[in-house]
């Protein structure tokens, strides 16, 4: 479990943007207005149709080259393809026509994260909290750039922050739980994954987890009993026979005090 890798996981859902109410009413030869090639991109990006969204993306620009959603939206699709370069020239142009797109400065920031200028990608995360404060996102991400820089109580701040605004978000728990587990705070990481595992009785990784958790603490019964309920729901066989292992470990353990 790591704490940075949601950075991106959750990117292609905040592709489902409304379109500005500005954006330019014009036609291209097939005469689709650019405001509907938007959408239409958006439905294939969110369907996993990259190819069919860069292409609707790409035509709204040729009908509008002052689009700032099609440039972000299009930026997007980039970065999830792996594009940095691309993903970064279409971000910066929706930020220069419009400066006020938070979820732009946030996408950016994890092109600058992938491209290893952290500090500009915390600069972007920064000014996307400027213009919206509760972007679980870009809190997300700014929380994973703190805890690599050993920045422990700022990253707890941040995904308290999220979770305060959002107490059903089990990636906020998830990765609080992960960071108060690292810096010893057992408790307290027992606390966030059992909300989880309340929210979701079947999240597997979060029972692992509070086995994990456990084992850390010293109580090898309760890893052992966590260890067990997540062996009767893990479908991977390989994972299986590693739970298998810890169980038996911890039973050795717990026999031997």
């Amino acid at each position: 479990m790591r704490l940075h890798i949601l950075a991106i996981g959750v990117l292609c859902a905040l592709v489902l943007a409304a379109p500005h109410a500005w954006a330019r009413e014009k036609r291209d030869a097939a005469g689709t207005s650019a405001d509907d090639l938007v959408r239409m991109g958006i439905i294939a990006a969110n369907s996993g149709d990259l190819d069919r969204a860069l292409k609707l993306f790409s035509a709204c620009l040729d009908a509008s080259k002052n689009n700032a959603e099609a440039w972000y939206n299009r930026g997007k699709v980039h970065l999830i393809r792996g594009s940095l370069k691309n993903a970064q020239s279409d971000l910066d142009r929706a930020v220069k026509l419009d400066p006020k797109v938070a979820g732009a400065y946030t996408a950016r920031s994890i092109v600058h994260r992938r491209g290893g200028n952290l500090a500009q990608a915390a600069k972007d995360l920064n000014k996307a909290l400027e213009l919206d404060p509760n972007d679980s996102i870009a809190l997300m991400n700014r929380a994973d750039l703190f805890f690599l820089s050993g920045e422990y109580e700022d990253a707890l701040a941040d995904l308290t922050h999220i979770i305060k605004t959002n107490p059903r978000m089990t990636r906020a728990l998830g990765n609080r739980a992960y960071l108060l587990e690292q810096i010893g705070r057992y408790d307290e990481a027992i606390r966030d994954l059992s909300a989880i595992i309340a929210l979701r009785p079947d999240n597997v990784q979060a029972i692992k987890h509070l086995g994990f958790v456990y084992r850390q603490k010293g109580n090898p019964n309760e890893a052992a009993r966590w260890y067990m309920m997540a062996l009767n729901i893990e479908r991977d066989q390989a994972r299986r026979k590693l739970l298998e292992q810890e169980i038996q470990e911890m039973k050795r353990r717990a026999g031997a005090n």
